[in-house]
């Protein structure tokens, strides 16, 4: 099964309404936007995007509403992982049902697994559904770390697991991961943090499923594309201003809260609501806004005049 992605996927967040529903108006702009800057796909359901919060109705319901909208132009891969293997095979089989091209699979949560369980929770998965599956790797928040040798025997016998999500502070276990190559050329390995997009590419990563890319796409698109063009000299100007941004994730917990308020101020231009636990606060939007401007980041505001907003909602 050949691997169609590639390049940068911002793992999209969920936007919710006053009543703590989907603000769909919101929902649509940003994805609309994303696109428009030139990103290869999206992710909804991500860890960015509060999967862990929402129910599982409301995952089905966003999941199809968020394919249906973005209408093929771009491919959207949808988050299915869950402590229930059950329950992943029914969000990864929904997601086949509505159209997604592809899902993302967390390990499942809370307990440790070995690698024999772990291979054999992937495999299920794998055979219940015919679109590619992605592994996600993230031992920050699962507190296990998938090993190169247990995602090289997945990729290897299973045609339809196609790539990994490696969210990791280490680079050499990304190269680890790309070295599964050697023996399954289209396999696709996708870093995480921002700072590792230009080190991956170079040791032949697909691209990044990166949280920057959620609020300022163009900056990851003009490294991938100049990178992949050989301009050199544009892609270490990109990888530069890329570093500056990492500093985002230190300015809120959980981290999704800090993205989101950028995109508020970016691109939507207006708030949307957060979900309880989580609650408003004054104090991270000025952080936020300060970032924003020493960072120079508002000076992007400009390409974004091709869109606007309706001002009149609330």
């Amino acid at each position: 099964m050949a691997c169609k992605w590639k390049g940068i996927i911002p793992p999209v967040v969920t936007l919710f309404d006053e009543k703590r529903g989907f603000d769909w108006e919101a929902n649509d702009f940003l994805a609309d936007y994303l696109i428009q800057r030139g990103v290869h796909g999206l992710l909804y359901m991500g860890s960015t995007g509060e999967f862990s919060s929402l129910t599982f109705e409301e995952r089905k319901v966003f999941a199809e509403r968020m394919v249906r909208y973005v209408d093929g132009r771009v491919p959207v891969l949808i988050g299915t992982g869950s402590t229930s293997l059950k329950e992943t095979i029914y969000l990864s089989q929904h997601a086949e049902s509505i159209g997604a091209s592809g899902v993302l699979v967390v390990n499942p949560f809370y307990w440790k697994y070995t690698d024999r369980q772990l291979y054999d929770y992937y495999t299920s998965v794998a055979k219940s559904i015919r679109i590619p599956l992605l592994i996600y790797n993230i031992p920050l928040l699962t507190g296990q770390d998938l090993s190169p040798d247990l995602v090289l025997r997945l990729a290897v016998e299973h045609e339809n697991i196609v790539g990994i999500k490696d969210t990791t502070e280490k680079l050499g276990h990304i190269r680890q991961l790309i070295r599964i190559k050697e023996q399954r050329e289209d396999f696709a390995v996708f870093a995480a943090f921002d700072d590792l997009l230009l080190p991956s590419l170079q040791m032949g990563a697909a691209g990044a499923i990166n949280g920057t890319a959620v609020f300022l796409p163009e900056l990851s698109v003009q490294l991938f594309e100049s990178f992949h063009a050989q301009q050199y000299e544009e892609t270490l100007k990109a990888n530069e201003s890329i570093l500056k941004l990492m500093a985002i994730y230190e300015l809120s917990q959980p981290l999704y809260i800090a993205i989101k308020e950028a995109v508020h101020q970016l691109i939507l231009g207006r708030h949307t609501a957060l979900r309880p636990p989580v609650k408003e606060c004054d104090e991270l939007e000025d952080r936020i806004r300060i970032f924003l401007n020493k960072n120079n980041i508002q000076s992007y505001r400009e390409a974004r005049n091709r869109l606007v907003f309706p001002k009149n909602r609330k």
